[in-house]
C-alpha cells in the first residue's frame, strides 16, 4: 500500500523509518529524538506510530501477550491502534506514517 504524502504547505516535519522490509515483527521498538514509540499496522495495512507513553498518568507502556500495557495502573491498548480496550475512552497519542515505494516515513506535525 502506498500512501498520499500531507499537503506540501502544511507544517509537518518527516522522518524517514526505513524499508518495510526490515519491519518483520510488529508491533516494534522504535526511537526517534529520544523518544520511543511502536510501529504498529491496522487491519487495513496503515502503519502509524504509537507514543509509548501512556495518555493517563504518563507512564511508559510496554508490550504485554496480546496487548500494549501501562504497568502503572493496569491500562490495556489494543496493538494496532492503540485503543484503551479495558477503561475509560482513551488513546494512545498516534504519528501518521506513509509508505511511499516502500519506504515508510513518520509525519510529525508542528506545533
Amino acid at each position: 500500500m502506498v500512501d498520499s504524502p500531507k499537503s506540501s504547505s502544511s507544517n509537518y516535519k518527516e522522518v524517514k523509518l526505513g524499508s518495510t522490509n526490515i519491519f518483520t515483527s510488529l508491533p516494534c521498538l522504535i526511537s526517534i529524538d529520544q523518544e520511543n514509540y511502536f510501529l504498529v499496522q491496522n487491519q487495513s495495512g496503515r502503519y502509524s506510530l504509537l507514543s509509548d507513553v501512556c495518555p493517563h498518568m504518563w507512564g511508559t507502556i510496554i508490550i504485554r501477550d496480546d496487548c500494549f500495557l501501562c504497568p502503572d495502573h493496569g491500562w490495556r491498548f489494543d496493538l494496532s491502534k492503540g485503543i484503551c480496550i479495558n477503561g475509560p475512552r482513551s488513546q494512545m497519542y498516534n504519528i501518521d506514517v506513509i509508505n511511499r515505494n516502500g519506504i515508510l516515513f513518520a509525519q510529525f506535525q508542528y506545533q
